[in-house]
């Protein structure tokens, strides 16, 4: 709910004409997983695991899904059907091997009377996941010639770091948000530190030609970080920025590197640490044994603190403009890093013979009619990235896949509920925690901790109103698994809504009503009522709770009784101890009554009244003034009554002529209502 001109943002309006089909913001099929442009490390083989988690709203008989290939793919489709008892669920969990390539997920609903919906995911690949970690002339500058990529590679175009007032650059020790995942533009940023597609995203396309694979990166290089720092970070201590004299917070750059690994590359895998850095080190007359100590600290900590065996390749790297030279201290470590006996480390490109000497800024460049040393810095990389060597290393892959079920449509802060979850593949009874995150994806406070397949799970008391998500991951060693839909947090309810949607659509002559319902331990039973005046209501049919003390499950009712009236709908339930509570009113509008933004009931009687919103519309202000021009503040909601914003004055005005003010994109309107 919100407090008189915020914009109302709709969550779930469903409008539905009585001569058509539903239309719906919410649809009836939902894919949380995979998401768009997301790439999986494939093994030796060319093969992963596609994790699939959905949500059927509707009572479908069946629903299929389906892996096409697509861009020039040259492996087959695979096609599959979800079980009976997770179509009653509404909650649709599997995973699939496909071989490396680009694939559109479908997954299809076939329901009775002839009724078929649909949802896709665009592209999801299989091919090879890189995690680049170094210094400055790793993560990349801006204006040094980076080139924009095909879209065949790919990054989430976002960082997790601030410049301070201080001149020093933080970033936070937390679990990361919510991944968007696109094809690499020049200017993209490559989360979590990297700064424009630099060399990688040229890489990228290398590798993808040459090896018919989708490519995929992260970046978590830090500028100036010398190995003391690295090292620093890896033993538990804050790094201290010679450059700025200044400590970094959060034992940074070290942790982007292990978050990565745990919040990304655990889920996604990883073939290898892309490791380009030495330049500062050599600069500073750090000795061979100092870079080879706490280089090789960083890679075992990283390797114990993230939980997995990550493969680290390492280049040779130590020159710069004022150093023409490699120094043999640096490159000396390097080399015995990437060759020490039963490390899982690997010899990098000898990046010390590209674009030499340096531009004068200190990086690589691709210089207009000159040098194109980014691109000669890719090539390197490239010549070295090959088949031979990755059949020797072994890459990173998830052992199991984490699926998030139903959660309510509504809580308060400070509830409580329980949420199943299933894995799939071999998870051995891990301990899972929920992580909250926010509209935006970035994580707001852990809400609990479960295993066996449920959460037990408390809304944080001191969060705003807002919408909200959940993300459960494995611990010891973190895995992230699917992220549920968002719902409704709002210090005004007082009692949680397990219905997770409500909606009704035409199917020949009848209107088909169905509701799902996560799981409510507490639920007895639910009577589905209805009502054409808005304020009187009947009951329809009578609904025992069927396995939702533990389960997301799915009730419907085709009701027969249709008529060219506006109808509501709403759900009473009735718990285990004989509470009763209401579920959101679900409106079914005539054609054209009322017309969008007239208020209705006109006169006012009731202290509350209604507007119809344009489908087209999602941001809308209201406020509502009397004869004199004082504005009263109003609670607007769109989440009382789907289908319609519900308005009332925050403290109840009395009678007389009032002035409605609704601003819209459409434009600026005004109208009277009378409270009686």
């Amino acid at each position: 709910m919100r407090i008189k001109n915020y914009k109302i943002h709709f969550f779930i309006v469903i409008e539905i004409l009585l001569t058509q089909l539903a239309t719906t913001l919410h649809a009836q099929l939902v894919i949380s997983n995979p998401v768009n442009n997301q790439i999986l490390q494939r093994d030796a083989n060319g093969s992963a695991n596609i994790a699939i988690t959905a949500y059927a709203h509707f009572p479908y008989s069946r629903i299929e899904a389906r892996l096409i290939p697509e861009q020039n793919n040259i492996h087959p489709g695979k096609e599959f059907s979800f079980s009976a008892n997770q179509i009653k669920q509404g909650f649709l969990y599997t995973a699939i091997q496909a071989e490396t390539g680009w694939y559109r997920l479908e997954i299809i609903g076939f329901g009775d009377k002839g009724i078929i919906d649909s949802a896709s995911v665009g592209r999801v690949g299989i091919g090879e996941v890189f995690l680049v970690a170094g210094n400055s002339n790793a993560m990349g500058l801006p204006d040094l010639g980076a080139k924009n990529t095909s879209d065949q590679v790919i990054s989430y175009n976002a960082v997790n770091k601030i410049l301070n007032p201080e001149n020093i650059t933080v970033a936070p020790d937390e679990p990361m948000p919510r991944p968007v995942y696109a094809p690499i533009s020049a200017k993209n940023n490559i989360f979590p530190s990297g700064e424009t597609s630099w060399y990688w995203g040229e890489l990228g396309d290398m590798i993808s030609r040459k090896m018919n694979t989708p490519v995929l990166f992260l970046n978590a290089a830090w500028a100036a970080a010398n190995s003391e720092n690295y090292r620093d970070g890896a033993m538990g201590k804050d790094a201290f920025n010679i450059y700025v004299g200044k400590y970094w917070p959060n034992r940074q750059p070290y942790t982007n590197i292990v978050n990565t690994l745990r919040y990304f590359n655990s889920s996604l895998g990883l073939r290898a640490v892309l490791w380009s850095h030495g330049e500062n080190d050599a600069q500073l007359n750090f000795t061979e044994e100092n870079y080879f100590n706490n280089i090789k600290t960083l890679i075992e900590n990283s390797r114990l603190d993230s939980g997995y065996p990550v493969p680290w390749i390492i280049a040779k790297n130590s020159v710069s403009y004022s150093l023409p030279n490699p120094p043999a201290a640096i490159t000396n470590a390097q080399k015995r890093l990437s060759v020490l006996p039963n490390f899982n480390t690997y010899p990098g490109p000898d990046l010390d013979t590209v674009q030499i000497p340096r531009p004068s800024q200190g990086h690589f460049e691709n210089i207009s009619g000159g040098k194109q040393g980014l691109t000669l810095a890719a090539t390197a990389w490239n010549r070295i990235l090959t088949d031979s060597l990755f059949k020797t290393v072994a890459p990173l892959q998830p052992k199991f896949a984490i699926h998030t079920s139903l959660v309510p449509s509504k809580v308060f802060p400070g509830a409580k509920f329980t949420l199943p979850y299933y894995t799939t593949g071999t998870a051995n009874n891990k301990t899972v925690q929920a992580e909250l995150l926010d509209e935006t994806g970035k994580f707001v406070k852990l809400a609990g901790t479960g295993s066996g397949n449920l959460v037990n799970l408390q809304i944080p008391d001191d969060i705003p109103d807002g919408r909200y998500g959940l993300r459960l991951s494995a611990v010891n060693p973190t895995l992230t698994g699917s992220i549920s839909g968002y719902f409704l947090v709002s210090k005004t309810y007082t009692k949680i809504e397990f219905i997770n949607t409500i909606s009704a659509r035409k199917a020949e002559n009848s209107l088909i009503v169905s509701w799902h319902v996560a799981a409510n331990p507490s639920l007895k039973k639910m009577i589905l009522q209805k009502t054409a005046d808005g304020d009187l209501y009947s009951d329809l049919a009578s609904f025992d709770a069927q396995d939702n003390q533990i389960f997301s499950r799915i009730y419907s009712y085709s009701d027969d009784n249709v008529t060219n009236e506006s109808v509501y709908y709403r759900i009473k339930g009735e718990s285990i101890n004989g509470e009763i509570s209401y579920s959101t009113i679900l409106a079914i509008l005539k054609e054209g009554t009322p017309p969008n933004f007239v208020v209705f009931p006109n006169p006012v009687t009731k202290q509350q009244f209604y507007l119809r919103p344009d489908n087209s519309e999602t941001d809308i202000q209201c406020s509502i003034f009397d004869i004199r021009g004082r504005e009263h503040p109003i609670v607007i909601s769109d989440s009382e009554v789907i289908g319609l914003l519900s308005l009332r004055p925050v403290h109840a005005l009395p009678t007389g002529n009032y002035i409605l003010k609704i601003v819209s994109k459409s434009g600026v309107s005004t109208q009277n209502v009378v409270f009686q």
